[in-house]
């Protein structure tokens, strides 16, 4: 999870004429602004708003040799009032911040003692504007006064993104295991993964897993991590605290020691996130268990930012994001009925729950239950929303394996994420908005969101049109417009089901 906000580089610019006191109004209150986000940790306080207001390109390189040094996450250019063109030029086109986030922002005109023409800064950013289009660097441009409460939002939502943006570029991901047969979609091309986002993936075998998970330490490019039995314990306890345990203990201390030779790897290795070749080999009798809620607890736990289901390492990006811009666990999830059929969309997989992101149980049933009551769990005559099971057996050839987490992730807005490359090799992202609710759920025994959207006939036309993957990551409440202006700075072609 993110810890602390971007490092900002902020630089006033504007021409020598236009009015002084509208300059400086504005500037005030941007410095004012930059103090206030400083102090609250929404920006880096490593961060610098360059002192004085720049007219010329060699003013500009002064300003960009301090950011340089700094090494600024995001650039904001204020206007302040009209500025010299080849002044941002010059900023826009340095090979050394030409990948760096840049906003361009002024103020609507201010009214002083007469109505007067006082700044025309926004004039001067569709000037910048136009330039950044033309040398193909990004810009989002951003209107208004900083003393607008509104304007301070937006701000913090937009260094949330580019927060992203940077946090991203450090992403590898540990693939546990390569995809099952046939699960084309769970592949992409990694050097345009890292082109575009930063993304490297670095395979663990199942044997380097069985490894750990017998000896209880793990060696790779972090160094050695090593976990005890003592603590497996402590883990499995908590994997139980205030849930429905429909499986012996011995299961879920199983499912605490696999959960510990995961994060061992994935701390011994620097992964950020993870993809996991969760079938069919699991469930053989040398482990005997299914993984998904040892993959769940990584992300309840904050372990990654992303764990994903089948090897599907591209999904796995797709979560980071919706985590990333969130500030909470964003799950591996499968479209598992037809889309078209009607307004609640079926979202599930086989049972990688979060755990304390789930919807309350309808009723209480502190910790293990009796063979009754696990009945009519599993017959469906009781609805749980937060238990540990076994997996269906109509997914598993007549099979009963555990544990996995079952039941709805906790209420609300959702926002579904499919990120993927078409036959070009050219990224598209689909996203959409649902809410689940206790009325939408369907009950089903896995792990699920049951989400009522806007237009499913739309998301279904969308996902069959472009050929968008079965696999999906779903982010807790509503972050399309983060996503959206993630597209923008990536370049990537930007779909909506809203």
């Amino acid at each position: 999870m993110q810890k602390k906000g971007p490092k900002v580089g902020i630089v006033a610019n504007a021409i020598t004429v236009f009015s002084l006191p509208g300059k400086e109004e504005v500037e005030r209150q941007y410095r004012e602004l930059f103090h206030s986000f400083v102090e609250k940790g929404l920006v880096d306080p490593d961060s610098v708003f360059y002192p004085e207001r720049v007219f010329s390109p060699q003013e500009m390189k002064k300003a960009i040799e301090v950011f340089i040094q700094k090494m600024v996450d995001v650039v904001i250019v204020l206007d302040s009032a009209f500025p010299n063109g080849n002044t941002f030029l010059t900023l826009a086109n340095d090979p050394y911040l030409f990948n760096i986030p840049l906003i361009v922002t002024a103020p609507q005109e201010i009214v002083l003692e007469k109505p007067e023409w006082t700044t025309n800064a926004w004039c001067g950013v569709i000037m910048n504007n136009f330039v950044a289009k033309r040398i193909g660097r990004y810009l989002y441009p951003l209107a208004g006064w900083p003393e607008d409460p509104w304007y301070r939002e937006e701000l913090q939502m937009l260094f949330r993104v580019f927060q992203t943006v940077k946090e991203l570029r450090n992403d590898i991901v540990g693939r546990f295991g390569d995809a099952p047969g046939g699960f084309h979609s769970a592949s992409g091309n990694q050097l345009e993964y890292a082109r575009v986002f930063g993304t490297r993936v670095e395979t663990i075998d199942w044997t380097a897993v069985m490894n750990t998970y017998r000896t209880g330490k793990a060696k790779g490019y972090s160094g050695e991590v090593h976990f005890s039995e003592d603590e497996v314990r402590v883990t499995a306890e908590r994997m139980k605290d205030r849930r429905v345990v429909l499986v012996d203990d011995e299961i879920v201390i199983k499912a605490a020691w696999l959960y510990h030779a995961f994060r061992s790897l994935i701390q011994a290795n620097g992964f950020t996130s993870a993809a996991f070749r969760c079938w069919p080999e699991m469930g053989e009798p040398y482990i005997g268990i299914a993984p998904c809620f040892s993959i769940g607890w990584l992300l309840a736990q904050g372990d990654v930012w992303a764990a994903s289901c089948e090897g599907d390492w591209p999904t796995a990006v797709a979560q980071s994001l919706g985590t990333l811009l969130s500030g909470k666990p964003s799950a591996c999830l499968d479209f598992v009925n037809y889309t078209g059929l009607g307004p609640v969309i079926q979202l599930g997989h086989c049972g990688v729950g979060i755990g304390g992101w789930m919807a309350p149980n309808v009723q209480p049933y502190p910790g293990k239950v009796d063979e009754e009551t696990k009945r009519r769990i599993m017959e469906g005559e009781i609805a749980v929303n937060d238990a540990i099971a076994e997996k269906s057996p109509d997914r598993q050839g007549g099979l009963s394996i555990g544990p996995a987490h079952i039941g709805q992730f906790a209420y609300g807005v959702k926002t579904g994420i499919n990120l993927i490359q078409d036959e070009g090799g050219h990224f598209k992202m689909l996203t959409f908005t649902g809410e689940s609710k206790l009325r939408t759920a369907k009950g089903m025994l896995y792990s699920a969101s049951d989400v009522e959207v806007k237009n499913n006939q739309k998301l279904n036309e969308l996902i069959l049109e472009h050929g968008f993957s079965h696999h999906l990551a779903m982010a807790f409440g509503d972050i399309t417009k983060e996503l959206r202006i993630l597209c923008g700075f990536y370049g990537i072609e930007y779909l909506s089901a809203d």
